[in-house]
């Protein structure tokens, strides 16, 4: 039986794995060894948001200070970024502990994630992998489009779209797959361990914004089924180009294809 020590000690060192892994799938050029370490770092991932949430309850109850409440942004650019910001909301809400805002600006839409510290820096580390992933898997796919040169700009646009939307749908229901998988097969009472961490959340959404109201869900043209199928794929795969230099990648809006 783990003591209070060795738990934060263990969560500490699955977090560090995490790390490595999603540096792991980035990195090399061969698709299914970055499946392989995607899918590993997203059970992990999973598993040590339950981690974490356990200690944190565990301190409550012994009237120990809990994990601080945060709020971080993250930001995306460019004509995709209303169907990027759906997709990535399905990715952070698949783990169940955090609640994410929306706001825009002319060029930009602003995504506030909001839960516990840990959850957050998680998922923002995810975010972080997965935009650099989609960006390569969009390039390959793109590059041999047998369709591309028989659509007008916007409908090229739309299948691009779709295919961004697609990906990041498929990798929210992994992991919505894998929170299922972890909490069958965990000892009883974790549902409501996370349960306590969501309203956690949930009141510091009311502490920060006590007037807060729903707006009015945005209206997405789709592409094809053919983009989408596309998408999904990648998804499940999560594939990356190794030939493409990280520190030197430039970002989802400026490194969309062209033409």
């Amino acid at each position: 039986m783990e003591t209070v020590k060795q738990a934060p000690n263990k969560a500490e060192k699955t977090l560090k794995l995490i790390t490595k892994l999603l540096a792991k799938a980035e990195g090399t050029p061969y698709p299914a060894e970055a499946q392989t370490f995607q899918e590993h770092a997203e059970r992990l991932m999973v598993r040590y948001g339950i981690e974490q949430a356990s200690i944190d309850a565990e301190a409550g109850k012994t009237g120990k200070p809990q994990e601080p409440m945060v709020e971080q942004r993250f930001e995306l650019n460019g004509q995709y970024r209303v169907g990027l910001a759906r997709g990535f909301t399905l990715i952070a809400l698949a783990f169940n502990t955090v609640r994410v805002l929306q706001a825009n600006t002319p060029a930009t839409k602003i995504m506030f994630l909001i839960g516990a510290e840990s959850d957050v820096a998680q998922i923002l580390r995810l975010f972080t992998s997965l935009k650099l992933q989609l960006v390569s898997a969009m390039q390959a796919w793109w590059l041999d489009y047998p369709c591309k040169p028989y659509l007008s700009p916007h409908d090229k646009t739309l299948e691009r779209r779709q295919f961004q939307l697609a990906f990041l749908t498929t990798v929210a229901r992994r992991l919505e797959a894998i929170h299922s998988s972890e909490m069958a097969s965990g000892e009883s009472g974790k549902g409501l361990v996370l349960a306590g961490r969501r309203e956690r959340a949930d009141e510091h959404v009311q502490l920060l914004y006590p007037t807060i109201r729903s707006a009015r869900r945005q209206s997405l043209s789709t592409g094809s089924s053919a983009a989408h199928a596309a998408g999904s794929f990648a998804g499940t795969m999560a594939t990356v180009n190794g030939a493409v230099d990280s520190a030197h990648r430039n970002s989802l809006a400026a490194a969309a294809p062209k033409g």
